[in-house]
């Protein structure tokens, strides 16, 4: 089942998660648990400090690069004058190192803070006190959506690899036509999933299984069906 809830602020929610809401009340209005903002602080950490990584091995930036980032330009300074003949490899591990230490302390800090002001005895309290008890500090805030920023261009909107994204919508939507228009063209199993369903929901099946694909089956998958796959590699 798609649960797409769209945005909960500002706009009325609709779709299969406000109906499962008329039947169990999920309070979308308020904040999350403790234990959900614990997780969501920590894929931000997560995600930052690999994406990074991720980027200066695939050359889409240089460790130059990141003099302006925050954290990670501080660090480079500092690896470099007391490491000077530290290879390129070993500083951009220092980097990531330092950029997730940093802001683990600064949430830990920050969330001992708030605790302390809000002191919630309850779930309840959690959820409805008015703010993010686990989040990054002011400061930290400020950092981390530059940090973001600083990726935005020279990562995921990168020439390159908005060209890879088109290509792969293009394998996406050569299966699914492939899959919606011959039965003879479907993997068994997915054709044992959509026996007996109604015919409404066959575009629905076909869809979430290529969403349930890994990039190397899907390619595979193309490569089967047709002649020429792009390269996405």
């Amino acid at each position: 089942m798609n649960w797409d809830i769209g945005p909960i602020t500002g706009a009325a929610v609709t779709g299969p998660i406000s109906q499962f809401n008329d039947l169990f009340d999920l309070e979308l209005a308020s904040h999350s648990s403790i234990e959900a903002q614990c997780a969501a602080v920590a894929d931000d950490i997560a995600y930052n400090a690999h994406d990074l990584d991720d980027g200066l091995r695939a050359g889409l930036f240089s460790l130059g690069d990141l003099d302006a980032v925050p954290i990670a330009g501080e660090t480079l300074v500092a690896v470099r004058q007391k490491y000077p003949d530290l290879d390129a490899g070993r500083q951009r591990h220092e980097i990531i190192r330092k950029q997730i230490t940093a802001m683990v302390e600064d949430v830990i800090l920050n969330a001992r803070r708030n605790l302390g002001a809000i002191n919630p005895r309850s779930v309840n309290d959690v959820r409805h006190c008015g703010e993010t008890i686990v989040d990054f500090s002011p400061s930290m805030s400020v950092m981390e959506k530059e940090i973001k920023s600083f990726l935005f261009e020279r990562m995921y909107r990168a020439p390159s690899v908005m060209a890879m994204r088109e290509d792969a919508k293009q394998i996406m939507r050569d299966i699914f036509d492939a899959y919606v228009n011959d039965i003879s063209s479907r993997p068994s199993s997915l054709n044992e999933w959509i026996a007996e369903k109604p015919e409404k929901s066959v575009r629905r099946i076909i869809a979430d299984f290529i969403a349930s694909m890994t990039d190397d089956y899907a390619i595979q998958q193309h490569r089967h069906l047709f002649d020429a796959t792009p390269e996405l590699r």
